[in-house]
């Protein structure tokens, strides 16, 4: 976009000095009719393919309406504009009229945009010829960051980037500066900026309120909030069921929404860490970390417990469960539980667990086992609990157990 436009920007909410208000849409004034096609059947995920095709063909093609294509046309609207005005503040139409489009020649030139851009890139037209940004709604504004992006208006780029950064933002205009091209300069400081909104205004986003919000933001939103917000182990069952229901209203696909949660959205859920092949998956082994504060190890006692979520391996499903027992004597046990959901493993099992410690920062053994045919009893190990809660224990990194599972199991013959 360098290059485009000489015109500069004051600071902060200035406007750029144009002048040409009058003329716009003055066919006194103007050399040129811009046929603007308006297509429908849009939405984000619509627009942020379009950019991505954009960003992908180099600049070689300059007809918007190419990546815009199998839509309906909702309408035609014609408007008289100066080659010479857009030009200067636009690289997109000083190629469109001088030799990069076959319209360049013709006094008529053809613009083709989505139903959602509409707004936007008439605000657009109007900042070229006034030099002024009147919206102030974040939404809006973010729309024509985008149109200016797209049509490489550079001083229109500064402005709406500076106005996002002054402008309070909504949930639905973050999660639209979460996904800004990286062609935006201010991109990287505004996907910040929204990262933090997103983990306040959701600090504590189970609660019912914000139930029907949540389910409505994209991908990207539930990543940042989930990578900036650590609930307490009273709510993170909640959390883990919140992204199944989440996932399974966004992806109905299950081999696309299988994909989603165990690259994406697992891996964040604090009260445990799936590789790919864990929770969802059903294999016959599995690989399932679960990680524990030291305060919630010490609630453990007299006798509590903590509970997994459910993972699925050979074909039934398990959970893991800590435990605390005082009698006869003091020590936390680990086990590998079966749900309700099956009769008895038949074959063998074979499991593993492991614990980080803090001199190597990776995974130790710790207890290995086999057992074999009609299994419904708990698989696990105990620990003295004194050598696990020791000021100078090894086992606690930054006040967090990390413990690790290792299950596989061989069906009978």
């Amino acid at each position: 976009m360098a290059g485009g436009d000489a015109s500069t920007v004051a600071g902060p909410g200035a406007e750029v000095d144009a002048g040409f208000e009058f003329a716009f849409d003055n066919e006194a004034f103007s050399d040129r009719e811009l046929r603007i096609v308006v297509v429908g059947a849009d939405d984000a995920a619509g627009r942020k393919r379009r950019r991505e095709a954009a960003e992908g063909d180099g600049g070689e093609d300059i007809d918007s309406s190419c990546t815009v294509t199998s839509t309906p046309v909702l309408q035609v609207e014609t408007i008289h504009v100066c080659s010479a005005t857009l030009a200067a503040k636009s690289n997109f139409f000083r190629k469109l009229f001088s030799n990069g489009m076959k319209e360049s020649g013709h006094r008529q030139a053809t613009v083709t945009i989505a139903d959602s851009e509409y707004e936007a890139f008439l605000e657009l037209l109007h900042f070229i010829y006034s030099g002024k940004l009147t919206p102030t709604e974040p939404i809006l504004v973010v729309d024509i960051l985008l149109a200016a992006d797209k049509f490489e208006v550079a001083s229109c780029i500064k402005l709406c980037g500076e106005r996002l950064v002054d402008l309070p933002m909504t949930a639905e205009s973050a999660v639209m500066c979460l996904d800004l091209p990286c062609s935006i300069s201010m991109a990287p400081a505004l996907a910040e900026a929204a990262k933090k909104f997103l983990a306040k205004r959701y600090d504590k986003f189970l609660l019912t309120k914000f139930q029907d919000e949540l389910m409505r933001i994209s991908l990207t939103g539930i990543v940042a909030i989930l990578s900036r917000n650590h609930p307490g182990v009273a709510s993170e069952e909640s959390v883990y069921d919140f992204v199944l229901r989440w996932a399974h209203f966004q992806y109905p696909n299950p081999e696309e929404r299988h994909k989603i949660l165990s690259s994406s959205l697992l891996p964040l859920v604090p009260v445990v860490r799936s590789m790919t092949n864990g929770i969802l998956i059903d294999q016959p082994s599995c690989i399932v970390d679960f990680t524990l504060s030291r305060g919630q190890c010490s609630g453990l006692f007299p006798s509590g417990s903590i509970r997994s979520p459910p993972f699925y391996c050979g074909g039934h499903g398990f959970f893991l469960s800590a435990h605390g027992k005082m009698e006869p004597s003091n020590f936390f046990g680990l086990l590998i539980e079966k749900l309700e959901d099956k009769g008895p493993v038949r074959g063998t099992i074979d499991y593993e667990i492991e614990v980080k410690t803090r001199q190597s920062l990776e995974f130790l053994f710790l207890w290995r086992r086999t057992t074999t045919t009609d299994s419904r009893q708990a698989l696990g190990c105990r620990i003295p609990w004194p050598s696990i809660i020791a000021d100078n224990s090894r086992f606690f990194i930054d006040d967090k157990l990390h413990l690790r599972v290792h299950v596989k199991i061989t069906p009978q013959p």
